[in-house]
């Protein structure tokens, strides 16, 4: 029995010399192809290119005015003049109420003003007579516009009117609809421009200035835009600085009232050295990268500037310099070095 056990374990002993005898062999042949052929990495050509520093928010964009119609009074949607989607002029009848509604009066106010203005242009002809003294005439006169005003109020109870001009954006009743007084029925937007408000920190309040660029992103659409507004004071409510932002809407690709991802532009280099921060490495001396010069590796020291997802260089490379962006981890400075990929391509 014993001597059973002896077999087996030499046997895996063996088995496993054999493969660590292997693995070695296979170690020193990489070794040997490094050293004949050089390590393989890629490389980045350094050439200038934009370099763009964004402040990221998520915040509603509305049309840069929007304004709601609502019923002055209760009763039936008797008929409905617009759409979602049309563009409308300011006091344009929307939708209407039947002339019989109680609360408007219409037809009580209407025969006011009639009799009011035939009664008016009777004392006018008698004025010119010498029929009727001045202040005759004045009394009727006043009485005409008192009765012309209760008219038009009538009138407005009864045809809702756009109070801007814009795009109708939602509509919340149809026709024979039974609704209250103050009921919002429409909403319209100028959405030519858009607008948004985003809530920043202190730390980022700082990076932000009046004028700045920003872009507003839903979908697939992007709406250029300008920082026109930052606040001096925190809000309490949010606990924050509020920043408004303008943004050009006018082929109206975007809608109002949409949740858009926001960004401000905060640095922008349009002519600046540009590597993923992964490929700039730290020690005790500062930042650094490794460069092929004459088939081998060099290590560079650079000074770093801003830096997003990537570091904008300030210093430590030219242009055309060639910098190592994979196999960074296989090399050490001195070491041949062979070039798998074109240069300038990641």
């Amino acid at each position: 029995m014993r001597t059973g056990n002896y077999l087996v374990w030499g046997l895996f002993l063996l088995v496993l010399a054999g493969c660590g005898s292997g693995n070695n062999k296979e170690a020193r042949n990489i070794d040997q192809l490094h050293r004949e052929n050089g390590i393989p990495v890629k490389v980045k050509l350094m050439q200038p290119e934009p370099f763009v520093k964004e402040l990221p928010f998520t915040a509603i964009v509305t049309g840069i005015r929007q304004s709601s119609a609502s019923a002055m009074i209760g009763g039936r949607i008797e008929k409905m003049n617009v759409k979602v989607g049309d563009y409308v002029e300011r006091d344009s009848v929307l939708m209407e109420f039947p002339e019989d509604v109680p609360a408007a009066q219409y037809k009580q106010a209407r025969s006011a003003y009639e009799l009011a203005r035939s009664t008016y242009d009777r004392m006018k002809n008698l004025y010119s007579l010498g029929g009727i003294s001045r202040q005759e005439l004045d009394a009727a006169e006043t009485q005409f516009k008192v009765s012309a005003a209760n008219w038009d109020a009538a009138q407005q109870m009864l045809k809702v009117r756009a109070p801007i001009s814009g795009y109708i954006t939602s509509i919340t009743v149809r026709e024979t609809d039974d609704v209250e007084a103050e009921t919002v029925l429409a909403t319209i937007a100028e959405t030519g421009q858009m607008k948004a408000r985003v809530w920043v920190t202190e730390d980022e309040v700082c990076m932000i200035r009046e004028g700045m660029r920003a872009r507003a992103v839903w979908q697939d659409v992007i709406l250029p835009g300008q920082v026109t507004q930052v606040a001096l004071a925190m809000d309490r409510e949010h606990n924050a600085f509020g920043v408004d932002i303008v943004f050009n809407n006018s082929r109206n690709l975007c809608k109002s009232g949409v949740i858009s991802d926001i960004m401000i532009c905060t640095y922008e280099n349009d002519n600046a050295f540009v590597l993923e921060r992964k490929n700039v490495a730290q020690d005790e001396q500062g930042s650094y990268v490794y460069t092929v010069v004459e088939g081998s590796a060099r290590k560079q020291y650079v000074v770093t500037g801003q830096y997003n997802d990537s570091y904008e260089i300030l210093t430590g490379l030219a242009e055309g310099d060639l910098v190592v962006i994979a196999g960074l981890n296989l090399i050490a400075p001195g070491d041949k070095v062979m070039i798998i990929s074109d240069a300038g391509k990641e």
